[in-house]
């Protein structure tokens, strides 16, 4: 009798322990599914999304890849993940290259953004690789978008730009943007705007031999 009730006790605590490992297999299983994720003011597309909900275990590495990204934000709170990334300064995309570049000089493919963000970069690359922001530019560019209505703007000679006017005009730069360029920008702006010569562009790159064209 005693061996008897030993039995049914011994298989009574391996139904409980099986039927415990199940409830809480379970319970994970179900748990781990039901973990939400939210992007906040998300930039980037949603397969890109993906991608990084799959490699929240080792973000900080997986991130190091991507260098537009300029920081982020990970809050846990239960089963609720909330992500916010900063992305940095975008200056102009290139539709040759399928490219953003950003103010830094870091470039990204097209394909981690979603379209909306794409849609308010106003600046069009059009080099035949994606431009190199020199120092000249990344100091004075507030300044020349102040001056013209650019939309286009091309690397040349991987040395000087040329801007193209929302009118169609080129500004043909030279090579060293400074401020006696800008100046003389700022105080002839509008007698060259009003020149019946300037019909396509405006030469400026021998300027500091005190040249300029129109046409």
């Amino acid at each position: 009798m005693k061996l008897r009730l030993k039995e049914i006790s011994i298989y009574l605590i391996s139904i409980i322990l099986l039927l415990s490992s199940f409830y809480f297999s379970i319970h994970y299983f179900f748990n781990k599914d039901s973990v939400i994720i939210n992007f906040i003011d998300s930039d980037i597309h949603e397969d890109f999304e993906i991608e990084i909900t799959n490699n929240l275990d080792d973000i900080n590495n997986f991130f190091r890849e991507y260098l537009f990204i300029e920081n982020y934000l990970l809050k846990r709170k239960k089963n609720e993940i909330t992500i916010q990334l900063k992305l940095k300064q975008p200056f102009a995309i290139n539709n040759l290259t399928k490219e953003v570049i950003f103010i830094d000089n870091t470039t990204a493919p097209f394909k981690y953004f979603n379209t909306n963000y794409l849609d308010t970069i106003k600046l069009i690359d059009i080099s035949k690789s994606s431009i190199y922001i020199n120092n000249y530019l990344n100091e004075n560019y507030y300044d020349l978008f102040s001056l013209f209505d650019i939309r286009q703007i091309e690397y040349i000679d991987e040395r000087r730009y040329n801007l193209v006017l929302t009118n169609d005009r080129i500004v043909m730069l030279p090579k060293v943007i400074d401020s006696k360029l800008l100046y003389f920008i700022k105080n002839n702006i509008d007698l060259i705007d009003k020149s019946t010569n300037y019909k396509k562009f405006l030469d400026l790159r021998n300027f500091h031999n005190k040249t300029i064209r129109l046409k």
